[in-house]
């Protein structure tokens, strides 16, 4: 064996090097390492029995995990493709059947039960977005037609192809999150879970007051929780436990894995255009999600259905499809910049006498107040003291500026604090928040709690990415880390 190939090395060295045969030969050597689809347990007409009959179906071998995967195609004419992934629950790949009719008129579609999913069951492993995304990667590999690759997700799957998008950079063009779940961090979503709606106008503002009072501590206990043992990690710290008492249980060992996931450190600069598609009822994954997103990612552009929850595509077929075939030829573009807030107006709450606030303003000044919004708020100052705000697309701060928090809560969204924040006694849900400014950003001066999703620090010299729970004596957030 030797011999022949050191003659068949001498025989290409004196060949002229035009010879159109030798770039085949190089080609055809090249392909000798790649991984071919090895077709695993036929299908059954009994397991087929709930797919329409003119799609394409395999059930194949990914060499990564040498476990069973079900591959659905339509629209093969197409050049460009749609892969779809799914969430959690049995149905997997038969959650998108009502919507591969209308994509596979433009789109070659690829449909795929995710391992330990639908027909897709098999070898046992951990179910998490990191091995989701090598099985992800071998399907677009080889599937793929000529054209573009675009990449749907749904929930768990959402939140599988944002971690695929992020860690095989130029794979795919565009990338679009439906309800994408498992995004903010466990701690922000239980606190999401246990929230009533205080803000109705047919209930007495004293009766409010006294919601909010309640709801505030029940947040603070859970805040207590999530700092402190979790029995989840026994799982995460050991893959053969986890295989041995959770492994076959497969909702269970991905939603597990996905929890595990620390979706903060992502980095999303290097993501493709992204068009984000939301249930605005959603109860699973809460709206705030999808504006956290779309504060970090670039390139975004987000879609609400008002009357829709977790799963738009079948609560809103005919809406979801529209939008999904305008969002997959839309092209999104970057965040407008905020005008300059030249603002001299002064706003002030005293024990919820004013609760709204939007536009820009100088200063803000809260003292008792438990039932604050801002929305799309410019301040260039804010000065709290004993009082409960929930903003969202806002800026606060400017630079140079020093703002105070004292015995106070703060859930923020999609929001830019610029300057330096001091907090006494307080406790921050942020989520989809940016701190500019010089280091130190923010600084504990007593007691502070953090709940951090998707959160950046940027300053002159450094750009972190944040998530997680922190506790902080006297300390800034920097030291902490």
């Amino acid at each position: 064996m030797g011999k022949l190939f050191a003659l068949m090395c001498l025989a290409l060295l004196m060949v002229p090097a035009e010879a159109n045969w030798l770039n085949d030969i190089n080609r055809k050597v090249r392909s000798l390492g790649a991984e071919e689809a090895q077709f695993a347990t036929p299908l059954s007409a009994l397991e087929l029995a709930d797919y329409p009959a003119q799609y394409q179906y395999q059930r194949v071998m990914v060499p990564s995990h040498d476990t069973p995967l079900f591959v659905l195609q339509a629209g093969l004419e197409h050049q460009d493709t749609v892969v779809l992934i799914h969430g959690l629950g049995d149905l997997a790949s038969k959650d998108w059947l009502s919507v591969i009719p209308a994509l596979a008129e433009k789109y070659h579609v690829v449909a795929i039960d995710l391992p330990g999913f639908g027909l897709s069951q098999g070898a046992v492993f951990t179910y998490s977005p990191k091995e989701y995304a090598k099985v992800i990667d071998w399907v677009i590999g080889q599937y793929r037609h000529a054209g573009q690759v675009r990449l749907v997700g749904h929930s768990m799957g959402a939140a599988i192809s944002l971690y695929y998008a992020s860690q095989y950079p130029g794979r795919i063009e565009q990338l679009v999150l439906v309800d994408a779940a498992g995004i903010l961090d466990r701690t922000a979503y239980i606190k999401h879970l246990s929230t009533r709606d205080n803000d109705q106008a047919d209930l007495p503002q004293g009766v409010r007051r006294v919601l909010a009072r309640v709801d505030n501590f029940t947040d603070k206990m859970l805040e207590k929780t999530g700092t402190g043992f979790d029995p989840t990690r026994i799982f995460s710290s050991d893959s053969s436990v986890r295989n041995m008492t959770i492994g076959e249980q497969t909702n269970m060992n991905a939603a597990l894995a996905l929890m595990e996931q620390n979706f903060s450190v992502l980095s999303y600069q290097q993501l493709p255009a992204t068009q984000i598609i939301w249930g605005a009822q959603d109860t699973i994954a809460p709206l705030r999600t999808a504006y956290a997103l779309q504060h970090v990612l670039p390139l975004s552009q987000l879609h609400v259905i008002n009357d829709a929850g977790h799963v738009p595509m079948k609560s809103h077929p005919q809406v979801f499809n529209s939008l999904l075939l305008t969002s997959l030829q839309a092209s999104a573009t970057a965040h407008p910049l905020r005008a300059a807030n030249v603002s001299q107006r002064v706003g002030r709450c005293f024990q919820d006498d004013q609760t709204h606030f939007s536009g820009q303003y100088q200063q803000i000044i809260l003292n008792d107040c438990k039932l604050v919004r801002f929305d799309h708020v410019d301040t260039q100052q804010l000065i709290m003291t004993d009082s409960i705000l929930n903003m969202a697309k806002s800026r606060i701060g400017a630079v140079g500026q020093t703002m105070a928090v004292t015995r106070s809560v703060i859930t923020a969204t999609d929001t830019d604090i610029v300057g330096r924040m001091n907090s006494d006694r307080s406790r921050l849900d942020f989520a989809g928040v940016t701190f500019y400014g010089e280091s130190p950003v923010f600084v504990s001066q007593a007691s502070t709690r953090l709940v951090l999703s998707l959160t950046r620090i940027i300053t002159a010299t450094q750009s972190t990415r944040l998530g997680g729970s922190y506790v902080l004596a006297e300390q800034s957030l920097e030291s902490a880390l």
